[in-house]
């Protein structure tokens, strides 16, 4: 019994300067998590670091019986192991002091900044949150900094400013407590006994606000955020997926975007009108896709860099008609190739992550009209990515650029030989990654849809056609009914239309399922087809013995409405192949001479859809959410009870007594005549407090002495300008209480 309450007196000791500590480390962490989203920003390195040395400040922070100097010591003797252990470092001997300071203490740059800074701040963080004020202070410049950034940019901040909010409150109360404790510690005392009857009914209240504010039904955004506000004053469109809505999953509202390059692909969804504004021009020897950059992370809602894409790219010293590196976890390819031939043209004054080419690029053959900015260029083999790096030397992303790639030649035949099992499956995990949160149903689905197929090959092309015969396109697919919040399960059962970011992203999943790598991948369709500039020479009177190049070379148009995405995926020994879900599109491929080209498939060509699979038991979402908010409720409703059964209402009264002694003998008076008057006796409005006791008196004469003893105490608040003490007011209480029960 006595290790309990030692214990529980462990864990209660100074439990609001515990919790400051918590709350405040927190805060800052929303920084950490800001800057590692940042294009160039924290390395995961960086992050895990500053994360431990955070963690090691609070629980240094968190040690009772504590004096000032030791958790000082302690913090900076746990941040420089931290910076051994993640350098690992080794003492390296030197001839002079010098030499050896320098040899020692090189090894810890830049880290060792980042962990002390880190420090630093949080000190400083925890000087700055002892008063409300300075907390008010910092919530509004925290929160107007990271708005300022999450409106005028592409990174995404939502959460990060959702979680200082919070925290912020949080901070507030704990400082509200404390101010409590300074200014009434009779009522602070009955709350430091019992601290789950205040905590008990906030955190219960937090729970059934987060709870039913999730389970609320989609609603599309009321007004434009300052980002696209801003876009719209100069004129500009924004694109689709632009600007999404990370940890939310609202459709974006009809007309509230256009197509085009998407910027961030962590939330997808919504509807978008078609823009047909020029983006560039291609002048190629074989019609392909224009690819852009790859996904492999799917987060249920959208796509995400692996850590694997982060840290990809090299900076190869790269010049004119220098092979770029190939993938070094890939054997080398026994598919065919094509060498395809690119001269990309911009139309605008647009920047992009990458430079586009076909799958895959090999080299660079000219870069701009002087061939100058090789020094920005990143290549990365794992994603076949060559990624820009924008400078502020003046560097732009170049007009006009030629790049040189090797198409693979599609062999079904060949496709058809690799077997189902993986030789370099730990090498493809990030293309085999689902989140926990999939639905089984998703799984099944993959499962009933190619129990037929024999070769993973067959597999995935079975995926391909089900999906474009069973799926309406359409650039505004309503989601307002739809009620599963993985973005694929809502597509493949629920909204059952959308456009390319659907079909490509539920085709990545389907096949991971099965066990098979995919990526996503996105950038341009084709563009305009000389096809059609074939067509209108013809109708405008040009020689009718025009004709094309079978391959498809020419010159094409790519506008924002050729925004595009797909699917690769790998073949052991083969490599990546191209493969194109969506209804009505087809990704042009080079054939063996006796294998026909695909062709779009038409969006009313009947085709027998498999069956889908039965629903979980259970799992209709109607029934869920009935049980979770009842849980919800009876959670919430126990809590009530337990905080009233064990004393909270005196906890309010206690709380709200009055600083004048006066005033609150006047008003525990005011409530005996009240609890009296509901027992029977009889008080009458005009009577003063002496014709109601005296009365009193002469009906019950054993207590007459009490009473007049609680009579003069009352005259004396009521009527005297001189202050009830603190001994008067402790026997009045006494008499008050004595009075309740006799009476």
């Amino acid at each position: 019994m006595e290790s309990a309450r030692g214990w529980k007196s462990l864990l209660l000791y100074d439990w609001q300067r515990r919790l400051t500590v918590f709350f405040t480390g927190f805060f800052l962490y929303q920084f950490v998590m800001w800057f590692a989203e940042e294009e160039g920003g924290l390395l995961p390195a960086t992050v895990s670091l500053i994360r431990l040395t955070l963690l090691a400040v609070l629980l240094t922070e968190w040690m009772p019986g504590r004096s000032r100097g030791v958790p000082r010591i302690l913090q900076l003797l746990l941040i420089l192991l931290l910076n051994v252990w993640f350098v690992g470092y080794t003492p390296i001997a030197a001839k002079t002091i010098g030499e050896w300071i320098y040899n020692n203490f090189l090894p810890f740059y830049p880290l060792a900044w980042f962990s002390l800074g880190a420090w630093f701040l949080y000190l400083a963080a925890l000087w700055w949150v002892k008063s409300k004020v300075r907390i008010y202070v910092m919530i509004v410049l925290c929160l107007t900094a990271i708005a300022i950034r999450d409106s005028f940019s592409q990174v995404i901040l939502w959460d990060e400013a959702a979680l200082m909010i919070l925290c912020g409150l949080f901070l507030l109360v704990i400082r509200h407590f404390a101010g409590l404790k300074e200014k009434n510690p009779a009522g602070w005392a009955y709350f430091a006994d019992y601290p789950v009857t205040i905590t008990a009914p906030i955190v219960l209240l937090l729970t059934c606000t987060v709870g039913l504010g999730m389970l609320a039904p989609n609603v599309g955004n009321v007004l434009k955020d300052p980002y696209t506000l801003w876009k719209n004053w100069k004129g500009e469109a924004i694109t689709v997926g632009g600007k999404g809505s990370p940890g939310v999953d609202l459709p974006l509202p009809k007309g509230n975007s256009t197509s085009g390059y998407s910027r961030n692909d962590r939330t997808l969804g919504g509807g978008f009108d078609f823009d047909y504004s020029e983006v560039m021009t291609v002048e190629t020897t074989h019609r392909s896709y224009w690819r852009g950059e790859t996904r492999a992370l799917y987060n249920g809602k959208g796509w995400e860099k692996s850590q694997a894409e982060k840290q990809g790219a090299v900076q190869q010293e790269l010049s004119l008609d220098s092979e770029l590196r190939k993938d070094p976890r890939l054997p080398d390819s026994q598919a065919q190739t094509v060498e395809v031939k690119q001269t990309i043209t911009l139309s605008d004054e647009e920047s992009y992550p990458v430079l586009f080419g076909a799958l895959s690029i090999a080299k660079v053959e000219a870069l701009g009209e002087e061939n100058a900015g090789f020094d920005r260029l990143r290549w990365s083999p794992k994603s076949q990515e060559l990624r820009w790096a924008e400078s502020r030397t003046g560097k732009t992303y170049p007009k006009t650029y030629t790049v040189i790639s090797y198409m693979p030649v599609i062999d079904e035949a060949g496709l058809r030989t690799v077997p189902a099992d993986l030789p370099n499956r730990s090498a493809m995990e990030e293309y085999l990654q689902l989140p926990n949160s999939l639905p089984d149903r998703v799984r099944q689905l993959a499962k009933e849809i190619t129990k037929d197929a024999p070769t993973p090959y067959d597999k995935v092309k079975t995926l391909e056609r089900y999906l474009q015969f069973n799926y309406r396109y359409t650039n505004q697919p309503r989601e307002q009914k739809s009620e599963s919040s993985d973005f694929v399960d809502r597509f493949l059962f629920e909204t059952k239309e959308g456009y390319c970011d659907y079909y490509s992203t539920a085709m990545a999943v389907l096949t991971r399922s099965l066990g098979i790598p995919a990526r996503w991948v996105k950038g341009y369709s084709t563009g305009s087809s000389p096809v059609d500039e074939l067509e209108e020479l013809r109708q405008n009177g040009g020689p009718d013995n025009l004709s094309l190049s079978t391959d498809g070379a020419g010159t094409y148009t790519v506008r924002n409405s050729d925004a595009h995405s797909w699917v690769e995926v790998y073949f052991s020994g083969w490599g990546w192949i191209p493969f194109e879900p969506t209804s009505g599109f087809a990704v042009p491929a080079v054939q063996l001479p006796n294998q026909p080209e695909v062709s779009p498939v038409p969006e009313t060509d009947p085709a027998p859809a498999a069956p889908a699979p039965a629903e979980e038991a259970g799992g209709s979402f109607p029934v869920t959410t009935v049980l979770l908010i009842l849980a919800i409720a009876a959670a919430a409703g126990i809590g009530v009870w337990f905080w009233f059964k064990r004393g909270a209402s005196g906890l309010v009264a206690r709380y709200r007594q009055p600083a004048s002694l006066n005033h609150q003998l006047i008003q525990e008076y005011n409530k005996l005549m009240r609890s009296k008057r509901r027992k029977g006796f009889t008080v009458h409005e005009h009577e003063t407090a002496r014709e109601t006791l005296s009365r009193w008196m002469n009906k019950d004469a054993w207590l007459s002495k009490d009473l007049e003893q609680l009579l003069a105490l009352f005259e004396k608040a009521k009527y005297s300008s001189r202050p009830i003490t603190p001994e008067e007011m402790g026997r009045a209480s006494t008499l008050f209480k004595r009075l309740k029960e006799e009476l």
